[in-house]
Parts: structure tokens; C-alpha cells; sequence
């Protein structure tokens, strides 16, 4: 992944997780495991050296210290940008992770994407197979308008959604092939400039 003359998107799955410990969080935004949390130094550490343009993670608190794991680790403290249509499939209805406040407390630098589906407020689905295919198209769709070739973008978020954002990616419909993705695992997308998308490694482990 060093070199490369594409847009390249690397889809991470979040570390360990687990549920008994969400504060005043929502039921399903669980904490990282003390596993998950030396997962996400072991990441840091696997990805420093390499050249990331932009960061953007779920808002749900385990994507997003997965993604920190990763920014603390680079030289620069380079700006995350929280995306809460990157939030798992099947959330409680309504919730949309944590605001930019809640998560500054993590990591400074960080600050809300613009709303991918241009409301005031946070309005999408994220339980209906079609709902998630066009959150998944809203997140694609975006990063490759801002960004161009050359540039290098990773993205952290879930199982569930990774489902639908890999193969939206790649222009197939979702779930006509399953991903088992492992925690901390990367899954590269790069799209060239002949038009086509290619899947360079996937699962591949941090």
C-alpha cells in the first residue's frame, strides 16, 4: 500500500469489544475490551508510517477509539472526522452515536463531517437492507467527489455496515458475497483511473 495512483479507501473494522460497561452511553454503543485497546496501539503502530489523507469514523465510541488508536500514532495529530452514517446496522432507532463534545474527550482533534444527506438532522435508517445500501452509496458517493487520485483515506467502522460499504465500493450488490471481518482488520478498495474499482486485500489483519 505504499505506492499507488488511485483513490484508495481502507475500510477498518473496529477492536474488542464488549457491552457491560456503556456509561451513559446507548445499549448498543459498547466500550473497547483491554484486548481491543492494545488492538488499537497494535494498528497505530502497523499504520504510522503510512500516508493517510483523511480519517473518518462511526460515532459509536468503539470505532472511534479504534480510529484514534491510529491518529495518536502519526506525528501530526491529523484531524478525525466523526460520520455517524458510518454507524452500525441496526442501532436503536434514533441514536446516532456520540456527539463531537462527548468524543473530544478522547481526542482533541477531532471535529462532525458535514451531513452526508444534507438535513438538519440526522434522519437516516440504519435497520432496512435498502437503508443501509444508501447510507453505503452517501459514504462512498462523498469521498470520492472530495477526493482524487493519489489520495489515501481511511475509514473505521462495523461488521454489519462494512457488509454494505465494501461491495458498494466495488459497484456488486451487497450480501450477494459476505465478508468475515476480523477486529482491527483492514480491507482495501482502490478506485483507478481507467474507471475501475479493485479489491486489493481483504481481512488483511493490523
Amino acid at each position: 500500500m505504499e505506492k499507488h495512483d488511485s483513490l484508495q479507501i481502507i475500510f477498518i473494522r473496529h477492536a474488542e469489544t464488549n457491552y457491560t460497561d456503556i456509561a451513559d452511553r446507548d445499549p448498543s454503543d459498547g466500550e473497547l475490551t483491554a484486548t481491543g485497546e492494545q488492538q488499537c496501539v497494535a494498528l497505530g503502530e502497523k499504520l504510522k508510517d503510512l500516508p493517510i489523507d483523511a480519517y473518518f469514523t462511526s460515532s459509536l465510541l468503539r470505532s472511534f477509539k479504534t480510529a484514534v488508536g491510529v491518529c495518536k500514532a502519526k506525528s501530526d495529530s491529523p484531524l478525525l472526522e466523526i460520520c455517524p452514517e458510518l454507524v452500525e446496522c441496526g442501532c436503536t432507532p434514533g441514536y446516532y452515536g456520540c456527539s463531537e463534545a462527548y468524543l473530544q474527550k478522547y481526542y482533541k482533534n477531532t471535529k462532525m463531517c458535514e451531513k452526508l444527506f444534507g438535513t438538519e438532522t440526522y434522519e437516516f435508517g440504519c435497520e432496512a437492507f435498502e437503508d443501509n445500501v444508501a447510507r453505503a452509496e452517501k459514504v462512498i458517493s462523498y469521498i470520492k467527489n472530495r477526493f482524487s487520485y493519489g489520495n489515501r483515506v481511511a475509514v473505521f467502522s462495523h461488521h454489519g455496515f462494512l457488509e454494505y460499504l465494501i461491495p458498494v465500493a466495488l459497484g456488486v450488490q451487497p450480501h450477494v458475497f459476505r465478508f468475515a471481518l476480523d477486529n482491527v482488520s483492514m480491507t482495501v478498495v482502490d478506485f483507478c483511473r481507467d474507471g475501475n474499482a479493485v479489491l486489493r486485500c481483504v481481512n488483511k489483519q493490523g
